[in-house]
């Protein structure tokens, strides 16, 4: 039977007011929120088609381009800023006079770049506008969840059946680097999931598992506890068979977060379950997945803890975290200019202009300098504090689709130390659902003295 989650009860009703007429009026905004949901869907799945890749600029830019339309065309009902909206208004503002600044590349990859980063943001503004009924942002991480489980399946089947469930793309096979060993021998492409990626389903199985567990507490359907465990296992396999490490320690941050605001708001036993349910899941899903994926696939895993955290860090990703602040920040202090780097840059730049970085947090650095580093993680962390603060309200299920943005908040910014997040899909979700959450739990202003 479909829980309250699903099916939400109207507003409450003050002191003397009827429940019908505590209802909030009838509006046509979940129906902007799920058709933007299935835009994103539909690009990312159109680029598994072989004969979509030579669209692959114009596809790409229809999924940005919805979310620069729709705040265009979206409704204009106005709305209470928040100090996350501030924030982020701070940050577009920086990237727009960055738009000047003659370091930048040239005109046309400095107004391509700018127009994504403003799209990628642009969910937390137009869905501000909307009208939201109770339990769409239930319904919009169901969704999510669906389809990142089915990514997951499909990656699991990828390295289980080789070559019958791998898209056709000769990229896959480009590089050694982008290939793994399975335990028969064979070398296979890292899985892609429902994505045109080597290593791909990585990200499905992440929020396959993390979105698999609220399914199991929330209980939104009949058979969810059964489904939900069978989501967790099949992500967490198929992180382990994708053998992207950061993908593994983002999942346990997240898990982590998780549990930690259940013991904060009080909900200690759903607290014990998610850690009970992921060290349980965890043993069941290696068993699996090692044989299949063989010791490279071990040793991949064990050189997580074959040394400190911070070595096994700065061997693979550190390195750039450090050329961050020691050259890219102290060259650029107040930005490069825009078109520098990532996908603009290789679409409309060129390699002349080009000043790499593969991380978010050396993306921010060329883009804006430390003002703009400073701005956009204050907006980040603004929305992790909103979604951890809301993950305490009195209603159960509202707290812990509460604490699961948060910890999905908090996984994503982790992911910034790995790679670009916040330029592409994963920062227009990221920005999605918090500002859904934050339409859907009004809470009062923090008040200072």
């Amino acid at each position: 039977m479909v829980e309250s989650v699903l099916s939400p009860e109207p507003a409450f009703a003050r002191p003397g007011q009827s429940v019908a007429a505590a209802a909030p009026t009838r509006s046509h905004g979940v129906g902007w929120v799920f058709a933007f949901v299935v835009i994103q869907l539909i690009c990312g799945l159109g680029l598994l088609i072989p004969d979509v890749q030579v669209l692959r600029v114009f596809v790409r830019s229809a999924a940005c381009g919805a979310s620069l339309l729709f705040l265009v065309i979206g409704p204009r009902r106005e709305r209470r800023a928040g100090a996350v909206r501030w924030l982020a208004l701070g940050a577009l503002a920086i990237l727009t006079l960055e738009m000047f600044n003659p370091l930048g590349g040239n005109a046309l990859s400095v107004v391509a770049h700018w127009a994504f980063c403003i799209a990628i943001i642009a969910p937390l503004f137009w869905v501000g506008r909307l009208n939201i009924p109770q339990g769409t942002l239930a319904r919009v991480l169901l969704l999510l969840w669906a389809f990142h489980t089915i990514g997951a399946i499909l990656g699991v089947l990828q390295a289980y059946f080789p070559a019958q469930f791998q898209p056709n793309f000769a990229a896959l096979v480009a590089r050694k680097q982008l290939l793994i060993r399975l335990a028969s021998g064979e070398w296979i492409p890292r899985p892609t999931g429902l994505t045109d990626t080597p290593g791909g389903a990585a990200g499905d199985g992440m929020y396959a598992s993390l979105l698999g567990t609220a399914v199991v507490l929330v209980r939104p359907f009949r058979y969810s506890r059964i489904i939900g465990v069978g989501s967790v296992i099949l992500g967490l396999m198929c992180i382990s068979l994708s053998e992207v490490r950061a993908a593994v320690v983002t999942v346990l941050v997240c898990f982590t977060v998780m549990a930690a605001l259940f013991a904060w708001s009080g909900r200690t036993t759903r607290a014990t379950a998610s850690v009970l349910l992921l060290v349980g899941l965890i043993s069941i899903a290696l068993y699996f997945a090692v044989g299949v994926g063989g010791q490279m696939m071990s040793h991949r895993l064990e050189s997580l803890i074959a040394a400190d955290p911070g070595t096994v860090y700065y061997n693979t990703r550190g390195a750039m975290l450090e050329q961050a602040f020691t050259e890219l920040l102290p060259t650029y202090p107040l930005g490069a200019g825009l078109g520098h780097w990532g996908m603009m840059n290789a679409y409309f730049g060129s390699a002349a202009q080009e000043i790499g970085s593969e991380i978010q947090i050396g993306g921010w650095i060329l883009d804006g300098g430390a003002p703009l580093l400073v701005m956009y993680v204050a907006a980040v962390f603004s929305a992790i504090l909103y979604a951890s603060r809301a993950s305490r309200v009195s209603d159960r299920h509202q707290g812990t689709w509460a604490a699961v943005v948060a910890a999905y908040s908090v996984g994503g910014f982790a992911l910034c130390f790995s790679y670009p997040y916040f330029m592409g899909s994963g920062g227009l979700e990221f920005w999605l659902v918090n500002a859904l959450l934050m339409q859907e739990i009004r809470l009062p202003r923090i008040r200072t003295r």
